[in-house]
């Protein structure tokens, strides 16, 4: 069991991260939907996707501003604990040095209490949130196995490159996937009889494939049995879902000249034709979700923005400068709250100062 203290150390850190990281994409979000950038949703889906890289970069990150820092300030605490026990040193914190200590070693004994496995209730909660993954991994597997289905009963109408185009009669609304080398867009057969709505299918999903959608709702969904218990992976998860749909509109409205109108009566007629087949709901990138709890909302959301008019397309230097601000916060924050060394010069300070309060207590007992 005590190997698994670094593990949960790792995931309370991550979970630390996704919160300021989520927060930060938040802040900057709230001042771009003020502003005349509010329908540019090109740009905010490429923040959020660099936001997404650097917290998954963010342990490297971290480690490499943590070193940075003790090469060129080695006096200066980076940590959230250094921070405080510096604080305290300095007399701005006031309280006896036991209870400070305890306070300090909270996160430590919180895990070992977790480990021990005395307190029923925190086993239970773990079992819980354990066989909750283990649930949404076997139903990630089952929707693979269903996607998979799908695309063998299907017949291969065209193919480019390693992009496959398939026609299936089980199917109601289009939707694009792929595999380890080939990638997919599956659309339903009597779409033949509709050229006008099959181009506008297939120019949206071969958006989704060259932006790497699919890729990314692989990843979300791979994450899923993983973060499904943290409400910012899901807030998270639902506005990339919403912005990479908006764009992909956009992108559509701006290739194919479609009006507004025939794209957002396209999107309808699709949902009331999906209501009459189970469609698989993971693994792939649907022209629109029908079985998700939201949807409706979802689909009105796309159909309101299509009436807004086109923006004008952003300055590069925004886009790099937006970015860059919000890499330098998250990496500021992950290294902030990593567990710092035990021996630092502060820590053995504040033990000293812990020794020397309980030799006066047991002095005063005697």
């Amino acid at each position: 069991m005590i190997g698994m203290k670094p593990v949960l150390d790792a995931v309370i850190d991550a979970n630390a991260i996704f919160f300021v990281a989520f927060l930060l994409w938040s802040i900057v979000n709230l001042a771009l939907s003020r502003s005349s950038l509010r329908a540019d949703y090109a740009l905010q889906l490429r923040l959020l996707r660099s936001v997404l890289l650097v917290v998954a970069l963010s342990p490297l990150l971290s480690y490499v501003a943590i070193s940075a820092s003790q090469f060129l300030w080695p006096e200066t605490p980076v940590t959230v604990g250094d921070l405080a026990v510096a604080a305290y040193l300095r007399g701005d914190i006031s309280m006896s040095a036991v209870h400070f200590e305890e306070l300090l070693n909270l996160r430590s004994r919180f895990l070992e209490l977790i480990l021990s496995g005395d307190n029923m209730w925190l086993t239970t909660v773990l079992v819980a949130i354990l066989s909750g993954s283990l649930f949404l991994a076997l139903q990630t597997a089952n929707q693979v196995v269903r996607v998979r289905g799908i695309l063998q009963r299907s017949f291969v109408w065209r193919r480019s490159g390693s992009t496959y185009i398939h026609l299936s009669d089980t199917i109601s609304v289009p939707f694009a996937t792929r595999g380890l080398r080939r990638r997919h867009v599956v659309v339903p057969s009597h779409l033949l009889m509709h050229p006008r709505e099959l181009k506008i299918v297939l120019a949206h999903e071969f958006e989704h494939l060259r932006q790497g959608d699919v890729e990314w709702e692989i990843v979300f969904e791979l994450l899923r049995p993983l973060l499904y218990w943290n409400p910012v992976f899901l807030l998270w998860r639902r506005a990339f879902g919403q912005l990479r749909e908006l764009n992909c509109d956009r992108a559509v409205l701006r290739a194919l000249k479609v009006s507004p109108r025939e794209y957002a009566r396209c999107l309808i007629s699709f949902c009331a034709a999906g209501q009459e087949r189970a469609m698989p709901e993971r693994m792939n990138v649907a022209l629109l979700r029908l079985g998700s709890k939201g949807a409706r909302k979802a689909l009105e959301t796309r159909v309101l923005a299509l009436q807004t008019s086109l923006p004008e397309r952003h300055s590069p230097v925004l886009l790099w400068a937006t970015t860059v601000v919000m890499i330098i916060g998250i990496v500021l924050a992950a290294a902030s709250v990593r567990n710092s060394g035990d021996w630092s010069q502060d820590r053995l300070m504040l033990s000293t100062v812990v020794n020397l309060e309980r030799l006066e207590a047991i002095n005063r007992g005697n």
